[in-house]
């Protein structure tokens, strides 16, 4: 399967994410975490936002489209990306009663997503900004918790 110059599955996914994130901040289930180092801060929103913009365009990939070298990775990728999403909002749900695992889920789940559409569909500035997202991402969940 190959996608032309934008990924609408992909499109969707990422609006999924972001109404769910809306939907925590408007419940007061959200809550804002910082670093206290800006530098953190900032690589984790370039890797947050690069994430979301190479989730959907083929920006430096060979011939602009996206595409699966077997229908048994377009399966993995569909199944994944829907419980993926699905565990997300899930997790947001319950994080009022959940501890310390529920907040790491949610920290893993966006990075997991973005990691795995990277891989699967050998977008490499997606791997690369996912790695990037990830790694401040729980960095920064985990100095919250100190």
């Amino acid at each position: 399967m190959e996608f032309g110059w934008i990924n609408g599955i992909n499109l969707t996914a990422v609006i999924l994410l972001i109404l769910i994130n809306i939907v925590a901040l408007k419940t007061g289930d959200a809550e804002g975490f910082s670093s206290k180092y800006r530098i953190i801060n900032v690589l984790e929103q370039i890797g947050r936002y690069g994430c979301m913009i190479f989730m959907v365009l083929p920006i430096w990939i060979k011939n602009w489209k996206f595409g699966f070298q077997s229908v048994g990775e377009m399966s993995l990728w569909i199944a994944s990306t829907v419980i993926l999403l699905l565990l997300y909002g899930f997790l947001w749900i319950k994080k009022r009663r959940g501890g310390i695992s529920t907040l790491y889920g949610l920290a893993i789940i966006p990075v997991v997503l973005f990691l795995m559409n990277g891989v699967l569909l050998r977008h490499y500035s997606l791997i690369a900004a996912s790695l990037l997202f990830g790694v401040c991402h729980l960095m920064i969940v985990r100095e919250s918790q100190n």
